[in-house]
């Protein structure tokens, strides 16, 4: 089947959820960007302005929960994309995994009291993986918007996450072993390394959604 020519000429409800995936998507990356604000402000010792911008990334994931339900109710009750339902449904999921972690991410900084002190060692390479690690969720966006475009486009940006992931592995790696050399609090270390895992969730999401693109393409998607 040349599922090219199929995806674009769509019935009615297979238009609206691949809005909801693009939708979806969208919200995820915001909620992304997100964390890197709580973490800026937290960094500024500004913690009332940290708690009001975790409250933005909850805000957002809320409503990529309220897609991702309407995204697998209309999966799992349409008669819609044939084979190719159980992999999209799969999609949801992975891009919904994004935004759980970076909600997780950004509630693992603000509950308990971290100081500008004890952020300033890591801030630097901190920034640097919160940067990868949007860079891989933005990868993923475009590459779900290339759904029914262009298979050169839509594996090009996959692999683009699977390099962000990558990079965002070695970035975690190098933070943790940063963080225990610092002479902080316990508590505060095993904060700061439970962010750091969490934060590469959101990229480990990511990676594994566009593995799922690459089981749409080896479908038959061209």
């Amino acid at each position: 089947m040349n599922l090219r020519g199929w995806f674009r000429s769509f019935k009615a409800g297979e238009v609206e959820i691949l809005a909801l995936l693009r939708r979806h998507i969208e919200l995820s990356l915001r909620a992304s960007r997100q964390v890197q604000d709580v973490f800026d402000r937290l960094a500024a010792g500004d913690h009332a302005a940290a708690y009001v911008s975790y409250l933005e990334v909850d805000k957002i994931e809320t409503e990529a929960d309220g897609v991702h339900r309407e995204l697998v109710d209309k999966l799992s009750t349409g008669v819609f994309f044939a084979n190719l339902g159980t992999d999209l449904m799969s999609l949801a999921e992975n891009v919904d995994g994004v935004a759980d972690s970076a909600k997780s991410a950004a509630k693992i900084l603000i509950q308990r009291h971290l100081g500008a002190d004890e952020l300033a060692p890591i801030k630097e390479k901190m920034t640097e993986l919160l940067a990868v690690t949007t860079k891989a969720v933005a990868a993923l966006e475009t590459a779900i918007e290339s759904l029914g475009k262009a298979k050169g486009d839509l594996v090009m940006h996959a692999h683009e996450v699977e390099e962000y992931e990558e990079s965002a592995d070695v970035l975690k790696e190098a933070l943790i072993e940063r963080i225990f050399t610092l002479e902080l609090p316990v508590l505060s270390v095993l904060q700061l390394r439970e962010f750091v895992n969490i934060v590469d969730n959101v990229s480990d999401r990511a990676e594994d959604g566009a593995d799922v693109l690459y089981i749409l393409v080896s479908k038959g998607y061209n």
